[in-house]
């Protein structure tokens, strides 16, 4: 599920190796998922999901400021699907991890899958066709 697909590239080089860094922390997530050992993950699963959070927060900063810098005039509706991400993955760390392991890190993985691949096809894309356009 968390693979790279050429569909997902913005043509925004920065942009891009930045989404290959959040569906790589997907897949660690994954791996986790379907290990089907019974080991106690609840350390790695804090520390992917807080990796998650903050990379995520350091690659929707980038992104805001660079359609601040272009005008882009729906950075507002953009800057509150961020905003909605990054109070998910709040929620999601703060339930109780350590007696529902296998199902948060499902739940997680449902949600980045649906909203990770959804903003990149759909609000990402539009802003990079408008800076295509704006530069073009």
């Amino acid at each position: 599920m968390f693979k790279w697909n050429e569909n997902y590239r913005t043509g925004i080089e920065v942009v891009d190796e930045q989404h290959k860094k959040l569906i790589d922390i997907g897949a660690k997530l994954e791996d986790m998922l379907y290990a089907g050992d019974s080991l106690d993950y609840y350390d790695y699963i804090m520390e992917t999901i807080n990796e998650l959070k903050d990379y995520a927060d350091y690659h929707f900063t980038f992104e805001e400021k660079l359609m601040r810098e272009h005008d882009y005039p729906e950075l507002e509706e953009h800057r509150m699907e961020h905003l909605y991400f990054i109070k998910r993955i709040d929620r999601l760390a703060m339930e109780d991890i350590d007696s529902r392991q296998v199902s948060v890190i499902s739940e997680t993985l449902d949600f980045l899958a649906r909203w990770l691949f959804s903003h990149i096809l759909n609000s990402d894309m539009k802003y990079a066709d408008f800076l295509k356009r704006k530069s073009g």
